[in-house]
């Protein structure tokens, strides 16, 4: 599916970014020796006259292209991002205003701003135009690692060392949404498929449902993950992240996740020194690339959907061609998005046996589904027991750390937490898709059983929005902006409903 075509080798240290123009022309990298260099993948990767770009005092982090091509930026440890026009690759100019090292740097669809994220824990929004700063975004808890736009352009996505991702409004600078447990040990990045759902404006819903969008993250804890994001509409007020989906198959922390220009395709890079090109919406992989010696820190699909370019700390950047097969489904077609007559855009369509196991109850699972999903995770070394110990979905549903150990007899204590992590994450994606989302508690996402009004006007656990204020946080978890007191009323009409609703026999069992 995959063949090695360039080897590019000019680079002192560590390749840290990496990024193709919208032609598919030129491939930029970014590197700890402190420079950016320009490859013509046209002419086999000849190196530009150009280049390399030099001008940063530390690392450079992270590079992007505008949609449109006219502008490259690129993010440095020195704290600042440059902005270089791509006729002459003469630098415009330096936006300074972090504190800390920069690690992303993304333009809007509309080329308009440019956002870069910080180690200083803030996500700050820079005019194109103007060459100003348009408003600074707070209120991250640690650093922002990875930061991506939505396609409508209405909000900017945040991605954290703490593990959480969290959606913003560009308007008001207000945050809207977020999760705290997206990736353990860290979120490494994030990315939007460009033609997923509400991505493709012919497929947006307009019967009253939010528009949504397919987001991937990838961390610390080895793990590709896929999220439904619904943003708020005409008809709602409301933003939600729902999780989706695990891909599981690297052996050590995700660096990069990116999707190919048609959205069929999807890219990680790994510390295991691997890059994996995956089928997103099935959910399964299609082709393990090995070639670099070290950690591969970054992976970039040409918008005319012919190459892979991978970085590494091996101090190369590879660029693969993609070949097409029909064991493939001809996933690509010169960029754009194959149109399948049958098919639906739709989020809950279930395209593999093992999506349609993800739809039923986990309680409702088979002896041979409940050893399905431990194949999907990479364990099917503990299959053979699972059987001889008849855990169906219920058994599993109730399992915990004690059972594994003695009684199944999983020894290394890292598999015996992946089983219960993706256990809980089953459980926690249940509640969510069963239970109204007014049920939920905003901080933990878990059903609430003391629902209280806090100063917001928004109700929340008590023991949650409690503990959220001891912290020292003086701020809405809902809208960033300051609590007038720390009065807490118990919302007694929100409990009676839910207690109704569960005595009706809606709640999962």
């Amino acid at each position: 599916m995959a063949e090695l075509t360039l080897t590019l080798s000019q680079h002192t240290k560590d390749v840290n970014c990496c990024a193709f123009s919208p032609n598919s022309r030129i491939l930029v990298s970014g590197s700890s020796d402190k420079t950016v260099r320009l490859w013509d993948i046209c002419t086999e990767g000849k190196e530009l006259d150009d280049s390399p770009l030099q001008g940063h005092s530390y690392h450079v982090c992270a590079c992007a292209f505008s949609p449109f091509g006219t502008l490259l930026a690129t993010a440095s440890t020195d704290c600042t991002v440059w902005l270089w026009d791509t006729k002459t690759y003469q630098k415009i100019t330096t936006f300074e205003g972090h504190r800390g090292a920069v690690r992303a740097c993304v333009f809007s669809p509309d080329s308009l701003l440019l956002a870069s994220g910080s180690a200083d824990e803030t996500i700050c929004l820079w005019s194109t135009k103007t060459k100003n700063l348009v408003r600074r975004i707070e209120g991250f808890e640690s650093n922002v690692m990875a930061c991506c736009f939505t396609p409508d352009n209405l909000y900017i996505l945040a991605g954290v060392s703490n593990a959480e991702i969290s959606l913003w409004d560009i308007q008001s600078g207000i945050c809207k949404a977020f999760n705290k447990e997206a990736n353990d040990m860290g979120v490494n990045t994030c990315c939007f498929s460009p033609t997923f759902g509400s991505a493709v404006p012919c497929n947006t819903d307009t019967s009253g449902s939010s528009p949504h969008f397919l987001l991937v993250t990838g961390g610390g804890d080895n793990l590709v993950k896929l999220w439904n994001i619904f943003t708020a509409s005409a008809y709602s007020d409301k933003c939600h992240i729902g999780y989706r989906s695990t891909l599981a198959a690297h052996e050590a922390p995700v660096w990069q996740c990116n999707f190919s220009s048609n959205g069929k395709l999807l890219a990680s890079c790994s510390g295991d020194k691997t890059v994996i090109i995956w089928d997103p919406i099935k959910g399964t992989a299609l082709h393990r690339l090995f070639a670099h010696s070290r950690y591969v820190t970054c992976c970039a699909f040409s918008p005319d959907g012919k190459y892979l370019a991978s970085g590494s700390n091996d101090r190369t950047v590879k660029v693969w061609t993609l070949k097409l097969s029909n064991t493939s489904t001809g996933l690509i077609d010169g960029g754009n998005m194959l149109q399948n007559p049958t098919a639906k855009n739709d989020i809950l369509l279930p395209q593999s046996s093992e999506q349609k196991v993800a739809l039923k109850k986990m309680t409702s699972w088979t002896l041979d589904e409940v050893c399905n999903w431990l194949s999907n995770l990479n364990l099917d070394q503990y299959c053979q027991s699972f059987r001889e110990n008849a855990i169906d979905g219920t058994e599993l549903f109730n399992i915990n750390a004690e059972v594994l150990a003695n009684d199944l007899c999983i020894g290394p204590v890292g598999h015996r937490n992946k089983i219960l992590r993706s256990v809980k994450e089953v459980k926690k994606k249940e509640i969510e898709d069963s239970i109204p989302d007014e049920f939920l508690c905003p901080i933990t996402r878990e059903l609430m059983t003391d629902p209280v009004i806090a100063a917001d006007g928004h109700s929340y656990e008590r023991e949650a929005i409690q503990s959220w204020m001891l912290s020292g946080k003086l701020t809405s978890p809902m809208t960033n902006t300051p609590m007038k007191h720390s009065n807490l009323i118990p919302n007694t009409t929100l409990k009676s409903v839910i207690s109704r609703y569960f005595s009706t026999g809606n709640v999962i069992t």
